[in-house]
């Protein structure tokens, strides 16, 4: 599924699907207002960000539900996407992209549950407001010595 894009985006990527033997595997949805639902019908979630994000929302957000993620590997995803919970790819690079997107749809159902699991714990135990709040603390206990 893609979430997003516009309208001429989303026609050319389902024209593309469907030429190569992908349309009933591809569907284009574009604005959705319902995230996590259409996060809990993902697979797999790609965050191929050309220009780095400081913080990534997105990655975290599907991690948190739980997804694989393959991600750009700069800016926020590179440190948030950590071993075991997803894939990074270099930038702008979109045969490592297609080969990661391969990798995770050739795994057996059971190991990507396994791997969004660990994502999600990786979530909790980082990214939640309490543990972020707590980070910001031990820095700053850090400083003032």
């Amino acid at each position: 599924m893609f979430v997003g894009g516009g309208e001429e985006f989303g026609s050319t990527l389902a024209r593309r699907a469907e030429a190569m033997g992908l349309g009933e595997r591809v569907r284009v949805t574009g604005h959705c207002d319902d995230m996590p639902a259409a996060l809990m019908l993902a697979d797999a979630v790609a965050c191929p960000s050309l220009q780095p994000e400081p913080f990534g929302r997105a990655v975290i957000e599907a991690q948190a539900m739980g997804r694989l993620v393959i991600a750009a590997n700069h800016g926020g995803a590179a440190e948030t996407v950590a071993d075991g919970t997803g894939w990074l790819v270099p930038p702008g690079d979109a045969a490592a992209l297609a080969a990661a997107v391969g990798e995770v749809l050739a795994l057996p159902a059971e190991m990507r549950a396994a791997i969004g699991e660990n994502a999600r714990a990786h979530v909790l135990a980082h990214y939640t407001v309490q543990a972020m709040q707590q980070a910001t603390l031990a820095v700053y206990r850090e400083v003032l010595g």
